[in-house]
Protein backbone atom coordinates (compact mmCIF):
# COMPACT_ATOMS: atom_id res chain seq x y z
CA UNK A 1 0.00 0.00 0.00
CA UNK A 2 2.93 2.21 0.72
CA UNK A 3 4.44 1.91 -2.68
CA UNK A 4 1.23 2.66 -4.36
CA UNK A 5 1.14 6.17 -2.85
CA UNK A 6 4.56 6.19 -3.31
CA UNK A 7 4.04 6.30 -6.68
CA UNK A 8 0.88 7.95 -7.02
CA UNK A 9 2.48 10.94 -5.24
CA UNK A 10 5.88 10.55 -7.67
CA UNK A 11 3.45 10.41 -10.65
CA UNK A 12 1.85 13.57 -9.86
CA UNK A 13 4.69 15.84 -9.08
CA UNK A 14 6.12 14.48 -12.37
CA UNK A 15 2.91 15.62 -14.47
CA UNK A 16 2.85 18.75 -12.16
CA UNK A 17 6.27 19.53 -13.32
CA UNK A 18 5.74 19.19 -17.10
CA UNK A 19 2.56 20.74 -17.13
CA UNK A 20 4.52 23.46 -15.39
CA UNK A 21 7.49 23.85 -17.73
CA UNK A 22 5.10 23.57 -20.53
CA UNK A 23 3.03 26.65 -20.06
CA UNK A 24 6.55 28.43 -19.20
CA UNK A 25 7.56 27.32 -22.56
CA UNK A 26 4.36 28.01 -24.61
CA UNK A 27 5.68 28.93 -28.01
CA UNK A 28 3.21 31.11 -29.34
CA UNK A 29 3.36 33.55 -26.39
CA UNK A 30 4.29 36.94 -27.09
CA UNK A 31 7.86 37.69 -26.67
CA UNK A 32 8.05 40.84 -24.69
CA UNK A 33 11.00 42.44 -22.63
CA UNK A 34 9.75 45.11 -20.42
CA UNK A 35 12.66 47.34 -21.04
CA UNK A 36 13.53 46.86 -24.66
CA UNK A 37 13.00 49.99 -27.35
CA UNK A 38 9.90 50.27 -29.47
CA UNK A 39 10.52 51.15 -33.06
CA UNK A 40 8.62 54.63 -33.89
CA UNK A 41 7.70 54.96 -37.86
CA UNK A 42 7.68 58.86 -36.69
CA UNK A 43 11.09 59.06 -35.53
CA UNK A 44 14.06 60.22 -37.71
CA UNK A 45 17.96 60.38 -36.25
CA UNK A 46 20.87 61.72 -37.68
CA UNK A 47 22.64 64.83 -38.55
CA UNK A 48 21.51 67.94 -39.88
CA UNK A 49 23.03 69.59 -42.90
CA UNK A 50 22.22 73.09 -43.78
CA UNK A 51 22.79 74.89 -47.31
CA UNK A 52 22.54 78.66 -47.49
CA UNK A 53 22.87 80.90 -50.43
CA UNK A 54 25.40 83.70 -51.17
CA UNK A 55 23.52 85.96 -48.30
CA UNK A 56 23.21 83.75 -46.00
CA UNK A 57 19.94 82.77 -46.44
CA UNK A 58 18.42 78.98 -45.67
CA UNK A 59 17.57 77.05 -48.59
CA UNK A 60 17.52 73.94 -48.16
CA UNK A 61 17.96 71.82 -44.54
CA UNK A 62 18.50 67.79 -44.95
CA UNK A 63 18.77 65.00 -42.40
CA UNK A 64 21.65 62.57 -42.90
CA UNK A 65 20.84 59.04 -41.56
CA UNK A 66 23.83 56.34 -42.32
CA UNK A 67 20.28 53.66 -42.84
CA UNK A 68 17.61 55.55 -43.97
CA UNK A 69 19.72 57.73 -46.33
CA UNK A 70 19.46 61.45 -46.53
CA UNK A 71 15.65 63.51 -46.03
CA UNK A 72 14.95 67.10 -47.09
CA UNK A 73 13.48 68.95 -44.46
CA UNK A 74 10.28 71.41 -45.55
CA UNK A 75 11.01 74.87 -44.33
CA UNK A 76 7.77 75.99 -42.67
CA UNK A 77 7.98 77.46 -39.19
CA UNK A 78 9.73 73.55 -37.70
CA UNK A 79 11.61 73.15 -40.31
CA UNK A 80 13.50 76.74 -40.42
CA UNK A 81 14.36 76.53 -36.78
CA UNK A 82 16.14 73.11 -37.26
CA UNK A 83 18.07 75.04 -39.87
CA UNK A 84 19.04 77.57 -37.79
CA UNK A 85 19.63 76.22 -34.65
CA UNK A 86 21.19 72.55 -34.94
CA UNK A 87 23.60 73.13 -38.35
CA UNK A 88 25.59 70.52 -38.35
CA UNK A 89 24.14 68.95 -35.15
CA UNK A 90 22.84 65.15 -34.34
CA UNK A 91 19.16 65.52 -33.86
CA UNK A 92 16.30 63.39 -32.61
CA UNK A 93 13.39 64.16 -35.04
CA UNK A 94 9.51 63.31 -34.68
CA UNK A 95 7.87 64.31 -37.80
CA UNK A 96 5.94 62.67 -40.75
CA UNK A 97 7.84 61.45 -44.05
CA UNK A 98 6.47 61.82 -47.37
CA UNK A 99 8.04 61.01 -50.96
CA UNK A 100 8.08 63.47 -54.04
CA UNK A 101 9.67 62.75 -56.62
CA UNK A 102 11.61 59.84 -55.43
CA UNK A 103 13.21 62.16 -52.58
CA UNK A 104 12.34 61.56 -49.36
CA UNK A 105 10.78 64.59 -47.45
CA UNK A 106 10.13 65.26 -43.51
CA UNK A 107 7.59 67.71 -41.73
CA UNK A 108 9.18 68.51 -38.77
CA UNK A 109 6.70 68.27 -35.57
CA UNK A 110 9.45 68.43 -33.02
CA UNK A 111 13.17 67.65 -32.52
CA UNK A 112 16.16 67.54 -29.74
CA UNK A 113 19.70 67.20 -30.02
CA UNK A 114 21.33 64.14 -28.93
CA UNK A 115 24.53 63.49 -27.16
CA UNK A 116 27.26 61.95 -29.33
CA UNK A 117 29.77 59.59 -27.52
CA UNK A 118 33.27 61.31 -27.22
CA UNK A 119 36.16 59.71 -28.99
CA UNK A 120 37.74 56.79 -27.19
CA UNK A 121 41.18 57.15 -24.96
CA UNK A 122 43.93 55.16 -24.91
CA UNK A 123 42.70 54.08 -20.84
CA UNK A 124 39.63 52.50 -22.75
CA UNK A 125 39.35 48.62 -22.72
CA UNK A 126 36.88 48.38 -25.96
CA UNK A 127 39.64 50.76 -27.82
CA UNK A 128 41.66 48.46 -30.68
CA UNK A 129 44.73 49.27 -32.34
CA UNK A 130 45.29 49.21 -35.99
CA UNK A 131 43.69 46.48 -37.67
CA UNK A 132 40.85 46.11 -35.83
CA UNK A 133 40.10 44.17 -32.54
CA UNK A 134 42.76 41.04 -32.27
CA UNK A 135 41.57 38.08 -33.27
CA UNK A 136 41.34 34.37 -31.24
CA UNK A 137 41.50 34.47 -27.63
CA UNK A 138 42.10 36.92 -24.89
CA UNK A 139 45.35 38.56 -25.24
CA UNK A 140 44.79 38.25 -29.08
CA UNK A 141 46.53 35.02 -29.32
CA UNK A 142 45.78 33.26 -32.36
CA UNK A 143 46.79 33.52 -36.30
CA UNK A 144 45.45 36.07 -38.88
Amino acid sequence: MKKLIVLILTAAMVEFLFVGVSKAQEPNAPKHEPNAPRFDPNMFRGRVVVVKDANGIITAVKLENRRRGTFNIVLDEKGKELGEKMVDKFVEITGTETTKDNEKWLTVEKYTEMQRPGPRGPGDPNRHGPGGPPRGGPGGEGGR
